[in-house]
């Protein structure tokens, strides 16, 4: 049995697409691709035949980007050759012939450098952590070497060994493990006991040597003759091989190519096939056709035994996708949606392994004809295995090279990579530059490139090379925004290159005509930085679109907040606006900051450009809406206040309240009743008229009205008069407030209230008295308000006319009667009787209305002639009796009532009277400030008490004489000597001796009441009383006008009529009341 039979674990369903050896899929190897200069990107040097076809189709973008690794690498290939590679994410391992195991930077500089053999290195291998590199040469020897410490292992198989691949957790576990293989056949794995040492285990035993070996976590995959073998460490089984394809040349012809996109597929390539290989979960399904029985046989077998000791999920692999090619695969990988496959097209070969005898060595002429190969060529293949691109490789050397002699290593850019730089490399913490983006490296003897996908700044260099700065600068926009596939490479581009770019495109679209387009493209690409670059650069574009006559298109993108540009530009678009697109101009000047532009200038010219347009049109009630703002921003608030009362500005009354701008208004009076009536038409139903009430209540009329001090009434009067009817709601209003506010004009508003209000002019006439009766009376004539007249001849003492006019015009006698009760004027009242003596209805209402309390019913009764008969004339008799008989019961009632009262209060005066005074000895005299008992021992002290609780002594406000009059000896000795008081009349007291001190007081009290009652007969009044009440009188005074003062000091000098005298200053009410008692102290 074959080493095949007796160790597959297993074959490969070709479950994507099952291809026989005669079914593959070929490209026609025509010789087309882009010659690659290795200095840069790709350019294209194809035939003469391409190159009209390229003229005659769109020109292809290339996809990558190639860069030729500088540093001293190349100093190190003057001396040795290189032979393997392996990229790491932070550097690169380079195997060389002479034995040397180099490591290098990104940028091909060496950064340490070891001798690990004496012959060829074969193979390197490093693992996750980058700590630990592993190579493996033709002396036999395995070296594994510590990069940051002196861990050095050294293992001797004393055959070649060609591959070798470390544990990716080498530097983790503490079993150190790796793998290897070589021309002995064996994959051995080398690992640390805990117990035993070091020991090799034999995985697989091979017919012929092993090529490649890579390990991916937990699947090891390698090369050899019987095909790609996959070996699980969890479960220690090998899980599937995947046998080489039917009608590939020999194993140890080619290299096979490896390479683990992830942990669950494997990209294959060997000679000139490619396979993608998945790996799946579950039990492998019956093999397909092509693979031999025994093979599935010893793969199921291998996989029960596997999945008893598994600690994962069972796996099994799956070709999904194969493919033969018409070139050797010298690399493979996955780029993007595509396959990136590094090829060797020498015709010879491809022609040899397509003969019988494509299992034999080629010959010798045939080896030699490769002398003369072509260059290689890195090839993109979609996944529909159509050719996409092509790159052609000059490398060094390359008509000497066999396929064997070319290598690609593949770096994924680290998932914390976000935006790499143009370079594609970056400095880590530990000094080494880590790569950043997806990267593969070619390796020829004598040269190492390194192939990036063309960044950002390689594709806008392309287009705009083109002339296609569109697509550069939505592609760099959409990158800037972390949108699309340029996104990653957003930090290549500077937002300065990214403005010379949009400035460039702008100027091709201004020469084309397309403002629209070039004014957008100017505010997305133009700086927002306030620098004087900046500045020149918009002031540049504006004076350009000014040249162009198109400012209209540039002006709503001008900056106004990050940046500002001198005044004078946007002066300059304002005033083109002004005079070809006024609602644009109202935008920007409401929307730009006042500092952006010098605003007197722009109302001067809004000033001279306003009476040229339509009255009242749309732009002329824009261009007033402007001058109100602009006279408010330049601080002129009765410029400002005109054009928002003209346009009707809600909530502007209240603004000149608030701010107190009344100055600004006083002569705009006019413009405050149009505005209120506008308000008004909007708040209430424009078919119903406006009540007077409304109208004075509304809200311009009262800031006229409620400060009168800010606008005089004058003035207003002065602005009002051309229209009556708003002077007339004025005037009214001002009456309402204060009647005596329109006192001046109250001519005037005796017309304006004959005019529009003649219900209110009989009121007004009641109210006013500063009118002209005659001008009045002419005024009502005029517009036969009879009414009007018969007041204003009662007012003027013509009560007969008015009369006469009540009678004859009006017929009312109801209103002649109550005329006459409001003149009380008998001779009045004899000449209504005197009329109506011959007038039934007069008679009657005389009767009725006059009754008792006006006229005399008996004159009336008399005078009716007796052949006149009157309707009604019962009915009025008997409502004359009744309130006749009502009249004297209410006389009686009120009688009743008085005597009551008068009694009431009596009791209490009397009661107020009886009662005692308390006096303290400590008292003091209100006028001399002295103790009311006298100091002086065996001196007796009279005090006065009044009513309003003042004391004081007699002698401080009683005459000499009235003192000698009422001393109280003197009325003692009277009482004694049995002699009575002429001034008194006390006749009614009896003389008698006095015995007992029971007698002697009751003569004492005798004489004290006899000295109060002579003393009220000189009426003292109180001096503290008197005085208070004459201050009073004083500031009562101060505020009568001069005719009331007048006439109470003619009514107080008339003293021939005592019935309407009033009492002076001096004589109060309080005088009427004497002194409550005299008291002996």
């Amino acid at each position: 049995m074959s080493s095949l039979e007796a160790s597959s674990s297993g074959s490969a369903a070709l479950t994507a697409q099952r291809i026989e050896p005669d079914e593959h899929p070929a490209f026609s190897d025509s010789g087309s691709g882009n010659y690659v200069g290795l200095e840069g990107s790709s350019e294209g040097y194809a035939s003469e035949e391409e190159e009209e076809e390229e003229e005659d189709g769109d020109e292809e973008e290339p996809a990558l980007r190639y860069k030729r690794l500088g540093g001293n690498v190349q100093a190190l290939f003057e001396r040795d050759t290189g032979s393997t590679l392996l990229a790491s994410e932070r550097f690169l391992v380079l195997g060389t012939h002479w034995g040397n195991v180099v490591i290098i930077d990104f940028e091909g500089n060496e950064v340490k450098k070891w001798r690990a053999h004496s012959a060829t290195v074969n193979s390197v291998s490093v693992d996750l952590d980058n700590e630990y590199v592993a190579s493996a040469g033709d002396d036999g020897r395995v070296v594994v070497h510590g990069l940051y410490n002196d861990d050095i292992s050294i293992i001797n198989y004393s055959r070649p060994v060609k591959a070798v691949a470390l544990d990716p957790y080498y530097n983790r576990r503490g079993s150190r493990r790796f793998v290897s293989g070589g021309t002995a056949g064996q994959l051995i794995m080398h690992e640390k006991k805990k117990w035993f040492g070091k020991s090799d285990t034999i995985l697989f035993t091979s017919s012929g040597p092993i090529q490649t070996i890579r390990w991916q976590d937990n699947l090891i995959a390698w090369a050899c003759d019987e095909g790609v073998q996959i070996y699980n460490t969890d479960c220690a089984a090998r899980i599937s091989q995947i046998a080489r394809p039917e009608g590939s040349p020999r194993a140890d012809l080619y290299n096979c190519r490896m390479h683990w996109r992830d942990e669950r597929t494997l990209l294959i390539g060997w000679a000139n096939f490619v396979q993608i290989v998945a790996l799946r979960e579950g039990v492998q399904p019956a093999p397909t056709s092509g693979i031999s029985s025994s093979a599935a046989a010893a793969a199921a077998a291998a996989m029960g035994a596997g999945g008893s000791n598994s600690s994962g999920p069972l796996l099994y692999a799956e070709v999904s996708v194969m493919f033969r090619t018409d070139f050797i695969v010298c690399g493979l990988a996955l780029h993007r949606d595509s396959f990136l496959v590094f090829s060797y097209g020498d015709h010879q070969i491809i022609d040899a392994m397509g003969s019988d005898n494509e299992d034999q060595i080629p010959k010798e002429s045939q080896q030699y004809r490769a002398r003369d190969a072509q260059p290689p060529e890195l090839r993109t293949i979609n996944w529909d295995i159509e050719e996409v691109s092509s790159d052609v490789l000059p490398l060094e050397g390359f008509p000497l090279l066999q396929p064997n002699d070319y290598g690609m290593s593949y770096c994924a850019a680290p998932a914390t990579a976000k935006s790499p730089r143009v370079e594609g490399e970056t400095e880590s913490g530990n000094g080494q530059t880590t790569i950043e983006a997806d990267t593969w490296f070619i390796l020829s003897p004598k040269q190492l490139v390194a192939v990036r996908p063309r960044g950002l700044a390689d594709h806008v260099q392309w287009l705009t090379e083109r002339g296609d700065y569109r697509q550069a600068l939505v592609d760099i926009e959409c990158a800037f925004r972390g949108e699309g596939r340029w996104a990653m490479y957003r930090d290549q581009i500077k937002q300065t290159e990214y403005q010379e770019i949009g400035q460039e495109y702008a100027r091709i679209l201004m020469d084309d005509g397309d403002y629209a387009g070039t004014a957008s493209l100017c505010a997305r690409v133009l700086p927002r930085s306030n620098t004087p670059e900046s500045v020149d650069a918009w002031e540049s574009w504006v004076f350009a679109f000014a040249e162009a006559n198109a400012l209209q298109v540039i002006a709503p993108f001008i900056p106004t907040e990050d940046i500002q540009l001198s005044n004078t530009v946007y002066e300059m678009v304002l005033a083109f606006l002004l005079t070809s697109r006024i609602d644009e101009f109202r935008r920007l000047v409401l929307a730009w900051p006042p500092q952006l532009f010098n605003a007197y200038s722009v109302v001067l010219a809004v000033e001279d450009q306003l009476p040229k347009l339509e009255e009242a049109g749309e732009e002329q009630l824009s261009l007033k809406h402007i001058l109100a703002v602009l006279y408010d921003r330049i601080n002129q608030p009765s410029k400002s206040l005109r054009y928002h009362l003209e346009l009707f500005t809600p909530g502007i009354l209240a603004r000149v309240q608030r701010e107190n701008l009344f100055d600004a208004v006083r002569d705009k009076a006019e413009l405050v009743l149009q505005y209120d009536d506008h308000m008004l038409a909007i708040q209430h139903d424009t078919e119903t008229p406006l009540s007077l009430l409304q109208r004075c209540d509304a809200e311009g009329v009262l800031l006229l009205t409620d400060n009168t001090d800010a606008i005089p009434c004058a003035s207003v009067v002065k602005q009002l008069i051309a229209v009556p009817e708003h002077l007339h709601v004025y005037l009214h209003a001002l009456l309402t407030k204060d009647a005596h506010l329109g006192a001046p004009f109250a001519d005037l508003q005796v017309e304006l209230y004959a005019e529009y209000n003649p219900e209110r002019l009989l009121n007004f006439l009641r109210l006013s008295a500063y009118y002209s009766f005659d001008k009045a009376l002419e005024i009502c004539e005029e517009r036969n308000l009879v009414p009007e007249m018969v007041f204003i001849l009662g007012r003027m003492g013509d009560n007969h006319r008015a009369l006469m006019l009540i009678i004859d015009r009006l017929r009312d006698v109801p209103r002649a009667i109550e005329f006459a009760k409001e003149q009380n004027d008998p001779e009045l009242w004899n000449d209504l009787v005197m009329y109506s003596r011959d007038k039934p209805e007069f008679i009657v209402g005389l009767l009725e209305l006059g009754g008792t309390h006006t006229a005399n019913p008996t004159v009336v009764i008399q005078n009716i002639p007796p052949e006149l008969s009157i309707p009604g004339i019962r009915r009025a008799l008997t409502n004359v009796l009744h309130d006749y008989h009502l009249q004297v019961e209410l006389c009686t009632d009120c009688k009743h009532i008085l005597d009551s009262d008068c009694e009431v209060l009596s009791d209490g005066l009397r009661q107020m009277q009886h009662r005692g005074i308390e006096v303290e000895n400590e008292q003091l005299c209100l006028v001399c400030q002295l103790p009311l008992e006298s100091s002086v021992p065996g001196e007796s002290s009279c005090a006065m008490a009044f009513w309003c609780g003042h004391i004081f002594h007699d002698k401080c406000i009683l005459l000499p004489e009235v003192q000698r009059k009422t001393q109280i000896d003197s009325l003692l000795s009277s009482t004694s000597g049995y002699s009575q008081l002429p001034s008194m009349g006390l006749a009614r007291h009896s003389q008698r001796l006095i015995h007992s001190p029971s007698d002697r007081r009751k003569r004492l009290t005798q004489a004290k009441l006899d000295r109060t009652m002579l003393i009220r007969q000189y009426g003292p009044v109180c001096p503290v009383c008197v005085e208070y009440d004459q201050k009073k009188i004083q500031q009562a005074r101060s505020g009568w006008s001069p005719s009331e003062r007048k006439d109470r000091d003619l009514s107080n000098l008339d003293s021939n009529n005592p019935d309407t005298r009033i009492a002076s200053p001096e004589v109060l009410d309080r005088t009427e009341l004497p002194p409550m008692q005299a008291l002996q102290i």
